[in-house]
């Protein structure tokens, strides 16, 4: 079915039974274009290249449920030539790997091609000042600590490097507390889910000042 519009980076509109339906890419988020976050611009533009007003596929993901908590139908977009728009997005940095509570199909790969992007810092991730994790993109803004500021008082010689807030707060399933800093055996597969009280830090004194303790990794 053809593309009838972008959103944004993350959402697209197409049409069914006459009547047109946002679709929530599932396995990704990007910057948001309401407040002009950074890269939301390029992002949206990526995926208009993508999709717009061409035939893409939308597949059902059963363990993620039909549509979101914004009546947005929650979809994988897959492109004429087979490819994943969401994967795509993923390796040319343009958006982060978002997992919604449980796992979606072909996570992993997303996860390695979020990574892969990280660590040759492509798009968002060399742009960027900061790229927290964070929910799926709506109309309201993110809350101060999944933001990419920098509380005033963060100790300067305990920061991660570049300066960016992007320690992971993850909840463990026996409710530990434990934070991940970038390049710690268990960062790139820890999501951050901020509906569990999970949360970005910009410090390790700042997280430890929480409650969070350090992974053991």
């Amino acid at each position: 079915m053809p593309v009838a519009g972008v959103v944004d980076g993350d959402t697209v509109t197409v049409r069914l039974g006459g009547q047109k339906e946002r679709v929530r890419v599932i396995g990704i988020d990007t910057p948001e274009l309401r407040g002009d976050e950074c890269y939301a611009r390029q992002a949206a533009s990526r995926m208009q290249s993508l999709v717009q007003s061409r035939e893409v596929q939308l597949v059902t993901d059963p363990p993620q449920g039909d549509r979101d908590r914004y009546g947005r139908l929650l979809r994988h977009v897959r492109l004429a030539d087979g490819r994943s728009a969401a994967k795509v997005l993923l390796e040319e940095g343009f958006a982060r790997e978002y997992t919604y509570r449980r796992a979606y199909e072909g996570q992993a790969e997303y996860r390695a091609a979020e990574a892969a992007a990280q660590k040759s810092h492509a798009g968002l991730w060399g742009a960027c000042p900061a790229s927290p994790r964070r929910g799926p993109s709506t109309s309201a803004r993110p809350t101060p600590s999944t933001t990419s500021r920098r509380p005033a008082d963060a100790p300067k010689g305990d920061r991660p490097a570049g300066g960016s807030c992007d320690i992971k707060g993850n909840i463990n399933r026996r409710g530990e507390k434990i934070y991940h800093v970038p390049g710690g055996r268990s960062y790139a597969r820890t999501t951050i889910d901020t509906s569990r009280g999970e949360r970005m830090f910009c410090s390790e004194s700042e997280a430890r000042a929480a409650g969070w303790r350090a992974a053991r990794d």
